[in-house]
């Protein structure tokens, strides 16, 4: 067994594709299928189900993987180590977003931490504040940038950088008169969402079920931008991050729930997790950075 077939088996089953694990790693595919059937050969066992199509993960592909990480983390965990005691800090670090992250400009962040850190590669993956605990979980991300509409678990540590206000949002012209609508006001629309999984979802669930009041739901969507240029264009009412809101894109009336609903926008990682030296950069870096605003 080698480090190198470690590390194309966990590429393999991040992106559940050969060609993108290669490209991903800068070796041809046929080298890397060629050492994942070396691998599979040895343990006994298929570790991907190939079709012409997809790449399904077998359960020793997810144990193989699982494992992967935690190896691959320690071996790169040294290398940064030996690199910072040189005077250097370069390395990998992987990163978890939900995008918009209220008044934090994440695209900003990572561009002046890039220029900070040359020697540093950023690996960006985008997706719902559930998606965020799964990949700290899974040790798939190092930090990750959430909304947060619950407590996490213990073992997440939590930096708060912003807020998030969740709004109510109407075709330009339809909104309400006064600037904050209720939960009873809202359940006359069919309201196009933020999917599940998301913490806007998750606050507009409890601020519905707060007031008693049922929720109709005509569209979830991961793209908020999407949902907004719906409502531009008549497609019905919809609760998005204010942020977005005050972007430029379609017009729309936007008005604040009564009661307000506002959630921290935060860096999540986990407190016993062993870090590379560029992981720890990548946190003290957001930690303090001005304001903690973009």
């Amino acid at each position: 067994m080698e480090l190198r077939q470690l590390r194309y088996v966990e590429a393999v089953a991040r992106h559940r594709h050969f060609t993108r694990a290669a490209d991903e790693l800068h070796v041809a595919q046929s080298a890397l299928s060629h050492q994942v059937r070396r691998l599979e050969a040895e343990l006994g066992a298929e570790l991907f189900e190939r079709t012409s199509r997809t790449v399904v993960v077998t359960e020793a592909g997810e144990a193989v993987a699982r494992r992967a990480r935690s190896m691959l983390a320690e071996v790169d965990g040294i290398r940064g180590e030996v690199d910072e005691l040189r005077g250097l800090v370069r390395g990998r670090v992987s990163v978890g977003a939900t995008l918009p992250a209220g008044e934090l400009d994440v695209p900003r962040l990572l561009v002046r931490f890039s220029e900070t850190f040359p020697g540093i590669e950023v690996d960006l993956h985008e997706g719902t504040a559930g998606d965020m605990r799964r990949y700290l979980a899974e040790d798939s991300v190092d930090a990750a940038f959430s909304l947060l509409a619950s407590d996490p678990p213990a073992e997440i540590e939590v930096e708060r950088l912003s807020e998030e206000e969740v709004v109510a949002a109407f075709p330009a012209g339809a909104g309400p008169e006064r600037d904050r609508v209720t939960a009873s006001e809202l359940a006359r629309h069919a309201l196009v969402t933020p999917r599940s999984g998301s913490a806007i979802k998750q606050a507009v669930d409890e601020f519905f079920a707060r007031a008693g009041q049922p929720l109709r739901i005509s569209l979830e969507s991961g793209d908020p931008f999407l949902l907004r240029c719906l409502v531009s264009t008549g497609f019905g009412a919809a609760v998005l991050p204010a942020s977005l809101t005050r972007r430029e894109g379609p017009p729309i009336d936007v008005r604040g729930l009564r009661p307000a609903v506002r959630l921290p926008a935060s860096l999540l990682w986990r407190r016993r997790r062993n870090r590379s030296p560029a992981a720890r950069a990548f946190i003290d870096f957001v930690r303090a950075w001005p304001s903690h605003v973009g």
